[in-house]
């Protein structure tokens, strides 16, 4: 509780500042509530989206998950369009997490390494990994959520490329195609833990120091190709 306190002007100026207050601290605690109820939308939309599809998740499934009303859900996103903006926002929110080990010095191959297993342990739960294939698959036959997938794709290989030219891995004719083979290596495991869920990750994580060692020396010094 605040002190009671006069000051300057009087009783009343100091209950207008204290009301003031107390109006700020209303429309953080509104925001905060918001921000709750939109994560817990985005949560519930995970489940569906990830059991049922994209398409197969209606709103009222994500509403009935979340323990929210239709109407409330649409307070927050005007579609699933946008609730899949918003999941694939907040994963690189998350992911922001990469882009500082790729700006760190050190072994470039290594880093790759922490990327490729930040990657594993984010689909390691099925529903995850069945919600990365579906963005994907919705991605490639609505333009909506195509744009929404290139925007977080291009963010990444900026990461990468500032990555690869810090350390020497100069720019030249293979440098799209490097980066490309880079992620679908990292991103490839995604497709393989559903396909076999058992896959032995460690040995997998492995296999990709090898590949990224010899991908890597071909560029040391900068001279690629």
């Amino acid at each position: 509780m605040r002190e009671l306190r006069q000051v300057k002007g009087g009783w009343n100026e100091f209950f207008e500042i204290d009301s003031i207050f107390m109006s700020v601290d209303a429309v953080d605690t509104e925001l905060s509530r918001a921000d709750l109820r939109r994560a817990q939308v985005l949560d519930a939309a995970i489940q569906c989206f990830g059991r049922s599809g994209f398409h197969g998740a209606s709103m009222a499934d994500i509403a009935s998950e979340a323990s929210m009303s239709v109407g409330q859900i649409y307070r927050y996103f005007a579609n699933k369009e946008a609730i899949i903006a918003a999941i694939v926002e907040r994963d690189m929110e998350e992911a922001s997490k990469l882009r500082d080990i790729l700006r760190q010095g050190g072994d470039g191959v290594e880093e790759l390494i922490q990327v490729a297993r930040y990657k594993i342990e984010h689909v390691r739960d099925p529903i995850r990994a069945a919600l990365s294939l579906e963005i994907l698959a919705e991605a490639a036959r609505n333009p909506s959520v195509a744009e929404i997938v290139r925007s977080a794709e291009e963010i990444g290989r900026g990461w990468l490329r500032e990555m690869l030219e810090r350390r020497g891995y100069g720019e030249d004719e293979l440098m799209e195609a490097r980066m490309d083979m880079i992620t679908l290596l990292i991103e490839g495991w995604t497709s393989r833990v559903v396909k076999n869920p058992n896959a032995d990750h460690e040995a997998y994580v492995a296999s990709l120091r090898q590949i990224f060692t010899a991908l890597l020396n071909e560029c040391d010094g900068g001279a690629c190709g």
